[in-house]
Order: structure tokens, then sequence, then C-alpha cells
């Protein structure tokens, strides 16, 4: 059966240049099947002028003695209940699909069966805070508005034909306090590359003059310091290494930014496009990003669609999809460990073909054609 597939998020779904791409190939890909039936932008302040954005952030300001930060996108209850005013009101004036999809929770219909696509729950946050652990996303948030925001994230989901999840991780933290746990699937979030079909010569060229790449907006999150501090303990024993980094520099500390300048074998990149990105993933030879909090990571499977070996942390949803000695390894966020297990991917060229050949074969389940093709399975089975 054809089903007709609305498609609800924050932001332009259609805009492929965003950080995260999973709105834009999620959108592209039921588009190409024939099942897309219309997108929402339920940001409440896109397509405004300067002056009307400003204003409207003005009810998410709050204040503490570090100074004045403001609560984006639906965290804050305001926030959430205007992105789900523009949802029910776009969802009301327009013909009613078969099934809705939205990324994030954004809204409850009560007349058309939703699945909300959920990368990080609020309740792994809320956890690790009270715990005294930091996520390098949320912590200056203030634990009241992360409790009445679980609120209505549960909400969203004890109504939610179904949820989807990217880890094991998330699944199991959602459960723990849904009514229906059996409606939680992990399914992954797809990427957008074709697997590559890597020459003995393109195997030996990445082995022989190996460069590191790092992907992450999030520089310290991701854990960019570690990574600069490894290859500064490795670079000298290995004949032509670099490290390539891609990120948001403004948001990087001063002195991470002084380290990386003096560093000359560090090719440093902010704002890149899609096909230069692509062009980053093959001419690289080992993917490192030992992140400190992780959901997910969908660039560990866009770059093993390269055929790079990846590098993570043993914690969060990493060590699901990186397995030690077989397509990567989970060492602790620690420079030391992280350059002892470079020194493992190049210890030999078969134990370098090894990890590429095996990334390649991890990184085809997640394809975003065959996560989208479980999702749908899910939906017909769990819509009627």
């Amino acid at each position: 059966m054809m089903r007709k597939i609305d498609l609800y998020c924050e932001g332009d779904c259609w805009d492929p240049k965003v950080w995260s791409a999973t709105p834009y190939e999620l959108a592209t890909t039921l588009k190409k099947l024939g099942l897309l039936h219309n997108t929402c932008n339920v940001n409440p302040i896109e397509n405004q002028n300067f002056i009307t954005q400003y204003l409207s952030k003005l009810p998410y300001l709050y204040f503490d003695k570090k100074g004045v930060y403001t609560l984006r996108n639906s965290i804050h209850p305001r926030c959430y209940r205007a992105c789900e005013k523009k949802a029910l009101e776009f969802y009301e004036s327009n013909p009613k699909p078969d099934s809705i999809i939205t990324i994030g929770h954004l809204a409850i219909f009560h007349k058309t069966p939703y699945f909300t696509l959920q990368d990080l729950d609020t309740n792994t946050v809320l956890r690790w805070r009270k715990e005294r652990k930091t996520t390098y996303m949320l912590d200056r948030i203030p634990i009241s508005i992360l409790e009445e925001n679980k609120k209505i994230q549960q909400e969203v989901y004890e109504n939610a034909a179904g949820i989807f999840v990217p880890s094991e991780w998330i699944r199991k933290s959602i459960c723990s306090y849904i009514s229906e746990p059996q409606k939680v699937f992990t399914t992954g979030i797809g990427h957008r590359y074709s697997t590559v079909n890597l020459t003995e010569e393109i195997l030996r060229e990445r082995f022989e003059n190996p460069v590191l790449l790092f992907v992450g907006k999030d520089g310290i999150r991701k854990g960019i310091d570690a990574v600069i501090e490894a290859f500064q303990q490795i670079k000298d024993e290995f004949k032509n290494m670099k490290l390539r980094i891609v990120t948001n520099q403004e948001s990087l500390p001063k002195q991470v930014k002084k380290s990386i300048n003096r560093i000359p074998e560090v090719e440093f990149y902010s704002n890149i496009s899609p096909e230069e990105l692509s062009d980053m993933y093959m001419s690289s030879s080992l993917f490192v990003m030992p992140s400190r909090f992780e959901p997910f990571g969908k660039v560990f499977f866009e770059a093993m669609a390269f055929g790079l070996p990846v590098i993570g942390a043993n914690h969060c949803a990493m060590p699901e999809f990186i397995t030690n000695n077989y397509n990567g390894y989970t060492p602790s966020v620690n420079s030391e460990e992280i350059t002892e297990k470079i020194k493992q991917v190049f210890k030999s060229f078969e134990t370098y073909r090894k990890l590429s050949k095996n990334a390649i074969s991890v990184s085809e389940k997640y394809r975003v054609e065959n996560v989208v093709a479980e999702m749908l399975s899910i939906i017909d089975k769990y819509s009627n």
C-alpha cells in the first residue's frame, strides 16, 4: 500500500547545507519513493525579519551568574508551544496524510498516526546532569526547564504510534518511563553516501600517507582537544601524517585555536559544502571523533561509507556500532589512549585493509534508503 506521509521538522528540510542533513535526506528519500505528501517547517521565527526574530527570542532568555543565554528550539516549553501551534495550524489547513513523521517531539496529532524520530531524549540529559556529568550541550539550562520539557516529551511519546531512535542507548532510556515501551524502535539515522569501491592503490596511499579526519560542529563535546593532543604525540612517528579538522571555529576556546594554529600539519575548516566534505572523506585515512557525549554520531557512518576505520569513545552509543579491532576502536577520551588506537590502525597494511573493509560493511546497514525502508515497514504495521 502506497502511503501519503507528511514530514514536520524545525527548519527547512530542503536545505542540504545544514550541519545535520537528516531532514533533507529523509525528505528527499520519501519524495523519491513517491510517499512524501507535505513538509512543514514548524520553526516559529523562520522567514521573519531580524527585529521580529530578536524580539521573539526574548521570552526564552534566562539569567545566571555567568550571563544571559538563549534557549533555542523546543527545549523551552514556550518554544515548544510556539512550534506546536504552527504545526497544528498547518495540519488543520491542509489535506490529511495517512501518517506523519516528526523530527523531534513537535506536536500531538490526535487524528493521524504520527511517528517521532528522536536522536536524544531529555531524560538522558537529566540523568547525566543529576549525576554531575557534563553533556557539553545543555548544561546551563536549569533543571526545572528540563523537567518541564521531559513531561511534554513524554506526552508526545505516549500519544505517538511509534518512536524511532538511533541507538539502543536512547531506546532503553525512553522505554524506562513510557507506558508502551514496545513502540520504541532502534532504526539508526540514515546517511546519504553510497559505499565506495576501494582499490588496492587507494588503500596503499591512505596507509602510507595517513590523514586523520575530525568532523564535528561542537568541537569540545566531540573531543577535538583530545584529538589535537593525540596528534601532537604521534605525528613524528608517521611519515607525512596530517590532521584535517572540520568544526565550528567560532565556538572553540581560544587556547584550542592557538594549539591548532601552531601545528603546520593541521588543516582547519569551518563552513564546507557537502561536495567538499565528500572529497575530504575520500582523501582521508582514518576518522577520529572521541565524543564526550554522543546520542549516535551520523558522521561515523558517513566516514565508514568511504572505507575509513573510525575511532570513537567507549561510552554512549558508540560501542554499539564500533567494534574494537573490527571497524575501529573505542578508547576513553584520553589523548594517550587515542594515540595507542591510532597506532593500532596503522600497525600493518593488512590490519588497515581489514578495518576499512569492515567499516564499509557496517555503513551499508545505515544508508538512508535502508533506514527509511525499516521505518516504513514499522509505519505500515502500526498505522492501522
